[in-house]
C-alpha cells in the first residue's frame, strides 16, 4: 500500500469535524465542499443501487472493504445478515466506531484482508479502488477480495471511473458543482486542500485480467455521485464490476 495515500486518508479522518458525521464527508473523502448535504433520496437511490447490484439479502454476511467512517456500512446493515467494516486509516475508523458503534471494525487493507479464505458471502468496495493507481495492486486486491468469499459469493467494486469517458465525468462534475453553488452555503474545499489520485480504468484491460484469471464477472452501470433533483440516476461514464465466486 502506498503510504502517501495512508497518510493522506488519517489526515481526512483527523480533520473531519462532528458536523460531517451524517454528510457526504465520511462517503465521498476526496470530493467534499462543506455545506453540501445528500438529500435522503440521494442516499436511499446509492445504498438501492448497491444492493440491487451486488443481490444483497438480509441472509447474507457483508464485508465492508475501505469503509472509511461507516457512511455505506450503516447503510446497508438493514439489508444483511451482518456487517463487517475494514479500513487501513485508524482515524477514519475512530470516525466509523462513533457512526456505527454496534459494529464490527477491523483495520487491515485490501490485497491482504485479515480474513480467512470464505469468510463472507457479499463484499462491497465502494468509491475505494480508483485510488489505486498501480495496475497491479488492483489485480492483486480483486482477487483477494475473492479469496474472502463463500462459494456462490458476490462482490461489488463500485465508482470505477472509466478512462474512455474523462470527459463526460469532468462534465457531469461542473455541472453538479454549479447546481450545488445555487442550492447551498458553501464553505471550504477539501478537495483543493488535499488532492487525492484518481485511477482512470481501461476496461479493455480490466476484462483481459478478469478472463485470464477465469474470474466471473458482470459490469453494470454506477450510481450519479453527482446525482441531483431530475438528473440520471445512474451513469455509464462510472461502471461498477461485479464478481461471482465460482
Amino acid at each position: 500500500m502506498n503510504m502517501d495515500l495512508q497518510k493522506l486518508f488519517e489526515s481526512w479522518g483527523d480533520t473531519a469535524k462532528g458536523e460531517y458525521i451524517d454528510q457526504q464527508w465520511l462517503l465521498s473523502k476526496w470530493e467534499v465542499v462543506e455545506g453540501v448535504v445528500w438529500p435522503i433520496e440521494k442516499i436511499n437511490l446509492m445504498t438501492q443501487t448497491i444492493v440491487d447490484g451486488i443481490e444483497l439479502k438480509k441472509t447474507d454476511t457483508l464485508a465492508d472493504l475501505g469503509c472509511g467512517g461507516g457512511w455505506i456500512l450503516k447503510q446497508l446493515k438493514p439489508y444483511s445478515k451482518s456487517v463487517v467494516g475494514l479500513d487501513f486509516s485508524q482515524s477514519m475508523l475512530r470516525k466509523a466506531v462513533e457512526f456505527c458503534p454496534s459494529e464490527k471494525l477491523v483495520c487491515g487493507e485490501i490485497g491482504r484482508l485479515p480474513f480467512h479464505e470464505a469468510s463472507f458471502d457479499c463484499a462491497i468496495s465502494y468509491f475505494v479502488f480508483l485510488n489505486f493507481l498501480d495496475d497491479d495492486f488492483v489485480e492483486q486486491g480483486l482477487i483477494d477480495v475473492l479469496r474472502i468469499l463463500k462459494r456462490g459469493g458476490r462482490a461489488l467494486i463500485g465508482q470505477l471511473p472509466d478512462q474512455s469517458r474523462s470527459q463526460d465525468y469532468d462534465r457531469a462534475k461542473s455541472e453538479y458543482f454549479a447546481y450545488c453553488a445555487k442550492t447551498f452555503k458553501l464553505g471550504e474545499s477539501h478537495r483543493e486542500v488535499c488532492q487525492a489520485p484518481q485511477k482512470l480504468f481501461d476496461i479493455e484491460k480490466l476484462r483481459n485480467f478478469l478472463q485470464r484469471e477465469g474470474i466471473t464477472y458482470e459490469l453494470k452501470k454506477s450510481f450519479n455521485p453527482f446525482y441531483c433533483p431530475g438528473a440520471e440516476p445512474v451513469v455509464d461514464w462510472r461502471f461498477d464490476l461485479v464478481l461471482h465466486k465460482t
